[in-house]
C-alpha cells in the first residue's frame, strides 16, 4: 500500500487541442500542509476537480488514501473537505442553519467544532447568508469546511476577502488541522502565506508540475552571482549546484543548504564581484512563471 495520501501520475485533461493538464505528476505524504501555486490558467482548479471526481481526466491516474479518484469518486469525497474559490451557500438560511446542514451531511462533520471556529472568527450566525458581507460569507464557508476534519482538506484561496487579523486566525486553524492528522492542500496567490504555513510546495505551469519540494530546502538555497575566469568549468561546481547563467565571464548558480558549506569553494575559484542572496519562494515562483528555468524539478513532496 502506498505511503502517500495523494498520488497523481501523468494526469492529462484535454479539451480539443488545449491541455488544461498535461502530464501532471506529484505525490504527497499524509500529515502535512502543501501549497499549490501557479498563475491563472495553470491547471490548479482542473487538478482539484479531477481529484474530487467532478471532471474525468483524459488519461492518467490519481488516488487519495489509496482510493482511485476516477473509479471511486464518491468514496474519495467522503474523505475530503473542500473549500472552492467561489463557495455557494444557501442564501435564505441563517449561518447557524448552514453549519447544521453541512456538519450533518458530511460523515466527519462536528457541530461543536463548527461553533467554536465561528466564535474564533467572530461570526454572527444569526444573520441570514443573503445579508452577510463577502467577508462574512467567506468566514462561514471556512467554518463549514474546517469543522469536517477529513484526511484531506482542500482550501482554494481561503483567505480571500478577509482582513489581516482574520487571515492569521485562518492560518492557525490550518495548522491545528494538520496537528490533528489532516493533510491540507492550500491554494493561494499570496506567496507570504504559502511560505508561512506550508511544509512543501508544488508549482504548476501549463498543466505540469514544474517544481516541487520542501519549503525548508527553498529557504536554505543561496544564489551566487559573480564574475568568473574562463578556466572555471561547470564540472568544478559543488554537488547539487543549479546553473541559471553560465558564460565565459559570468555565472549565476543556486547552491542548496547552508552557506558555510560553500565559503571555501567560493574563495578558491578566482571569483570576483561576488553577490550572495537567499532565493526565497518569490524568486523561484517568478522563474518558473516566466519559463526561464531550464528543466522541471523532482516532482515529489515529502
Amino acid at each position: 500500500m502506498s505511503s502517500e495520501l495523494l498520488q497523481v501520475d501523468n494526469l492529462v485533461k484535454r479539451y480539443g487541442d488545449f491541455f488544461a493538464l498535461n502530464g501532471c505528476t506529484l505525490s504527497v505524504k499524509p500529515g502535512s500542509i502543501f501549497g499549490l501555486l501557479g498563475p491563472n490558467g495553470a491547471g490548479k482548479t482542473t487538478l482539484i476537480r479531477c481529484l474530487l471526481g467532478y471532471l474525468k481526466p483524459t488519461s492518467g491516474q490519481a488516488t487519495i488514501g489509496g482510493v482511485d479518484c476516477i473509479r471511486n469518486s464518491l468514496e474519495v469525497r467522503r474523505s475530503v473537505s473542500y473549500l472552492p474559490a467561489e463557495s455557494k451557500l444557501f442564501r435564505l438560511m441563517r449561518g447557524s442553519d448552514c453549519l447544521q446542514f453541512f456538519t450533518s451531511v458530511h460523515p466527519r462533520g462536528d457541530r461543536k467544532l463548527a461553533d467554536s471556529i465561528a466564535k474564533r472568527l467572530d461570526l454572527d450566525l444569526s444573520r441570514r447568508v443573503a445579508f452577510m458581507s463577502t467577508g462574512m460569507r467567506q468566514k462561514l464557508a471556512i467554518c463549514c469546511v474546517m469543522s469536517c476534519p477529513s484526511p484531506l482538506i482542500v482550501l482554494d484561496e481561503p483567505t480571500a476577502n478577509l482582513d489581516p487579523t482574520v487571515r492569521s486566525i485562518v492560518l492557525e486553524l490550518v495548522r491545528e488541522a494538520r496537528d490533528r492528522g489532516s493533510t491540507v492542500a492550500f491554494c493561494s496567490h499570496v506567496l507570504s502565506e504559502i511560505e508561512e504555513i506550508c511544509d512543501s510546495v508544488a508549482i504548476l505551469r501549463s498543466g505540469k508540475v514544474v517544481h516541487s519540494g520542501l519549503l525548508s530546502s527553498i529557504r536554505q538555497t543561496h544564489r551566487v552571482t559573480a564574475k568568473k575566469t574562463a578556466a572555471l568549468e561547470s564540472r568544478d561546481l559543488p554537488e547539487g549546484a543549479r546553473i541559471l547563467e553560465w558564460t565565459s565571464e559570468k555565472l549565476v548558480i543556486d547552491l542548496p543548504g547552508t552557506l558555510d558549506r560553500y565559503v571555501e569553494w567560493i574563495g578558491n575559484r578566482g571569483l570576483s564581484e561576488v553577490q550572495v542572496e537567499m532565493v526565497g519562494l518569490r524568486n523561484l515562483y517568478e522563474e518558473h512563471h516566466n519559463g526561464s528555468v531550464p528543466r522541471p524539478q523532482k516532482n515529489r513532496l515529502e
